[in-house]
């Protein structure tokens, strides 16, 4: 007994983890197409091409509930149906578990179905306290299912033989080339009714109850709030119904009472979730949306936290031009550039110190207000395509991407003439040198750079404000 309200309680919290995690709701198309598995019965089928099942009933009451007509897009095998979901030929598929593997192309609505699962062998002399009582059996089970999954992931001691589908578990069971079968427990007795079976037997419950949702192609994220808010007025009486008339579960032998005794349980189960869930759903729901927002404000000042790291990593706190790390990577890029096709690139240097004050190991009188005009002059003469950083504390390199040197000469002596007509005297009377190279054949950045300082050098011997271009 223990057991299984432990086992409730791991649902409920789940189911309403699961509804949480939904938006609010949006705008949804008039037509939704679907796609089922064709063969699961009774919980979706087709007969002469229409959808029968559990499913086709939840989704007429979905679809008055939520203003939607639902249109089937026929498939042969469930296999299909994934397929046609995932590229978009149907948008949903009505009844499914949320598993792993799924949840990387759907987005799933809170579940409106839930049955257990079940493990069926031939004896009904052992009684199976679930997975934790299969030690050596081989137990088949169905592939595809969220069952499958989950049995490998949690319990991995376990032997598994994986099948195409329950049916073929079942035949499987019945040839003994397995101890036990484990599978939803409507499908399964349904299957063993139809192929009557009278000597196989439901020995056991498996964790975890199967919930079932519907699943939306992620394209239609917005019809999940849609068919939620559906799901959350379904009438309690509607569901009882809906279950009472699918319920296929009979026992086999009527002196066997454990059989019964499990199915009423198991069915207590279903009805008393059936009848909790809306209320806690709805508490759960309301305290998720909170939660949710409070995360995606975190999630919005986390990202503006890291738009400034990625500022600061490469720009120079002091002029916001690009640091010397990054012009070096941006340089390296550029020189690559030029090997691989040719294009033409020059490099400018600005240097605002004298030859006279290098000679006597002094620094210009120009403070740091003064360093971000110059920044800010730089910054108004270079073009868009150009890149401009801080190179030291008295030098600023701008790189001309596919600029020829006749080209970068004019916006060098637009720099020059910007700094000598300044507004503000110490500006005006700042000594500063301008040395340009353009990119050649076989040089690296290194040697690109060395030319352009030697012309650098060639415009301050000059006593600075000059302009000069290194020789080729």
């Amino acid at each position: 007994m223990f057991k299984f309200k432990a086992i409730l309680v791991r649902w409920l919290v789940f189911s309403a983890l699961s509804l949480g995690m939904t938006s609010s709701a949006t705008a949804s198309p008039s037509t939704v197409t679907y796609c089922i598995n064709p063969s699961w019965v009774p919980y979706e089928m087709l007969r002469n091409g229409a959808h029968v099942g559990i499913s086709a009933e939840y989704l007429e009451v979905i679809g008055e509930l939520a203003d939607i007509k639902f249109e089937l897009v026929a498939t042969d095998s469930w296999q299909q149906s994934l397929e046609f979901v995932q590229t978009g030929k149907c948008m949903v598929l009505p009844m499914l578990a949320q598993s792993y593997a799924h949840r990387t192309f759907l987005s799933f609505t809170s579940p409106y179905f839930a049955t257990p699962n079940v493990l069926v062998s031939d004896s009904y002399d052992v009684m199976y306290h679930g997975v934790d009582g299969l030690t050596h059996q081989l137990v088949a089970v169905d592939k595809n299912s969220y069952l499958a999954e989950y049995l490998a992931r949690y319990y991995p001691d376990i032997r598994l033989q994986l099948m195409n589908s329950e049916t073929d578990a079942v035949r499987e069971l019945v040839r003994g080339n397995v101890d036990v079968m484990a599978g939803a427990m409507l499908s399964v007795n349904s299957e063993l009714n139809r192929m009557n079976l009278q000597d196989m037997a439901i020995t056991g419950y498996v964790e975890p109850m199967h919930l079932l949702r519907m699943g939306v192609n992620r394209a239609h994220a917005e019809l999940v709030p849609v068919l939620n808010s559906a799901i959350e007025r379904i009438p309690e009486a509607t569901s009882v119904a809906i279950y009472k008339r699918w319920n296929n579960v009979k026992s086999q032998r009527q002196q066997d009472f454990r059989l019964g005794i499990m199915v009423v349980f198991c069915g207590g189960i279903v009805l008393a979730t059936l009848i909790w869930r809306k209320n806690l759903l709805r508490r759960c729901s309301r305290e998720m949306r909170h939660k949710q927002d409070e995360m995606e404000n975190l999630q919005t000042v986390l990202l503006e936290k890291n738009r400034m790291l990625e500022f600061l990593s490469s720009h120079d706190t002091a002029t916001n031009l690009y640091n010397r790390n990054f012009m070096l990577h941006r340089a390296e890029d550029e020189v690559s550039r030029f090997n691989r096709f040719h294009t033409a690139a020059s490099l400018i240097l600005f240097d605002f110190t004298s030859h006279s004050v290098r000679q006597m190991n002094s620094r210009p009188l120009i403070n740091e207000e003064g360093i971000k005009e110059l920044a800010r002059i730089c910054l108004s003469c270079v073009r868009e395509v150009d890149i401009a950083g801080r190179w030291s504390s008295e030098q600023i390199i701008v790189l001309c991407p596919q600029t020829p040197i006749s080209a970068s000469k004019v916006l060098a002596e637009r720099l020059k003439e910007a700094v000598e007509t300044h507004q503000r005297p110490d500006i005006r009377e700042l000594p500063f040198s301008i040395g340009l190279a353009a990119l050649q054949e076989g040089e690296t950045f290194a040697d690109w750079y060395e030319r352009a300082s030697q012309a650098l050098y060639l415009a301050r011997r000059q006593h600075g404000g000059k302009v000069m271009i290194a020789e080729t």
